[in-house]
């Protein structure tokens, strides 16, 4: 069966159940003010509906399937009783009645405060209604069963881990995640102890049992592994906002010249297509270098044997002498084929060379580069 043709299956019965004692109040000298839905218990297994009006309250047992669809079963009197206890919850509230005979539990469904002003209004008893506080309201307290507030808590408990994790700051995660293992290991030792003497781990509570440890310290337990388990692992796999940033960024750079790199690629790639031109180009690449290199060397070597001849000539005097940083290149040479020698680092370059002409400050002039290795200097590698 559907949930709507239940749904409509029920409302059906109470609109029968509400009509046959409307009925049955068409003779009585009482006056109906409600019928809800009640909880008769032992008196019987299957629906009951009551009908409270103004001098008391009667009890009509349902059955759909009878001929008579409700039956009377008891009436209450409010004379008959001195006082009575109201206990509301959100569904149902719980009446118990005091009177000089048997006590009485009726359980009134959806309609328990209309009930208690009927009372109030219409008899002289004593109503006493019972303070619930406001965490028996909350959803998985409202029965006070001890495994359903186990199980409400622990979620209300993880809910708010996660809430807690996405406002607190990074910087104290590692402080919580520390204390929250320390109150694991005393949970454990507390659960452990509990279990020889519960009133050593409870000193509080008024109820000291075994089974009040078992669920107290399991609850503290598990949340101190939620605790270690949410937080640890923002630590783990979050980063600094400035390493985020840098890595984007790096991300972005190589995204870039990869595009570069491959755009180039293209480019070569569509520009020289025939691999019989491409591998032409690069070998007259290689020839003029080559060529190039051997241009170098030659002039390189008739620089050399001209410094070579012109000290020979001169009277063999190899002394260096340093530039004057205030005169200009030409003033500071003696001698055709100078050598350049770096006072610092020790090192000489001959005319042709990679570093001849840049090496500008700290100049020693040689005329030849045995004059140069005399002094201690060392050819330039380049």
């Amino acid at each position: 069966m559907s949930k709507t043709r239940y749904k409509n299956q029920k409302e059906s019965n109470e609109a029968i159940a509400k009509a046959y004692i409307e009925n049955d109040y068409t003779n009585s000298q009482n006056k109906l003010l409600l019928v809800s839905k009640a909880n008769y218990g032992e008196k019987s297994s299957n629906v009951c509906y009551s009908s409270v009006d103004d001098k008391g309250m009667n009890f009509y047992e349902f059955n759909n399937n009878a001929e008579r669809n409700s039956i009377l079963i008891e009436r209450y009197e409010w004379a008959d009783f001195s006082s009575v206890t109201i206990d509301h919850s959100v569904t149902k509230s719980v009446f118990t009645f005091v009177g000089h005979g048997e006590n009485r539990d009726i359980t009134i469904e959806g309609k328990g405060k209309e009930v208690e002003q009927v009372i109030r209004n219409h008899s002289s008893m004593e109503v006493n209604v019972v303070k619930r506080p406001v965490w028996t309201k909350v959803l998985g307290y409202r029965s006070q069963t001890t495994w359903k507030m186990f199980m409400a808590s622990t979620v209300y408990t993880l809910i708010l881990l996660f809430i807690l994790n996405a406002l607190l700051p990074a910087s104290t995660h590692n402080f919580i995640t520390g204390l929250s293992l320390f109150l694991f290991l005393l949970s454990i030792i507390g659960f452990l102890v509990g279990l020889i003497k519960p009133k050593w781990v409870l000193p509080k509570f008024k109820v000291k049992t075994r089974k009040r440890i078992l669920f107290s310290y399991l609850y503290l337990i598990l949340s101190c592994l939620f605790i270690v388990g949410i937080f640890s692992d923002e630590e783990s796999t979050s980063t600094p906002a400035s390493t985020q940033i840098s890595s984007s960024q790096n991300s972005v750079t190589v995204a870039s010249k990869k595009d570069v790199a491959d755009s180039s690629k293209q480019k070569v790639e569509k520009n020289d297509s025939d691999k019989a031109v491409k591998e032409e180009k690069r070998q007259k690449a290689e020839e003029q270098a080559a060529k190039q290199e051997a241009e170098r060397k030659a002039q390189q070597a008739a620089s050399q044997q001209a410094t070579t001849s012109s000290s020979t000539s001169s009277s063999g005097n190899y002394k260096p002498f340093e530039n004057d940083p205030s005169d200009d290149q030409q003033s500071n040479m003696s001698c055709s084929g100078q050598i350049k020698g770096n006072k610092n680092s020790k090192i000489y370059h001959v005319p042709g060379g990679a570093y001849y002409d840049r090496t500008q400050d700290n100049i020693v002039w040689f005329c030849s580069e045995a004059d140069a290795q005399a002094a201690g200097y060392r050819e330039s590698q380049r």
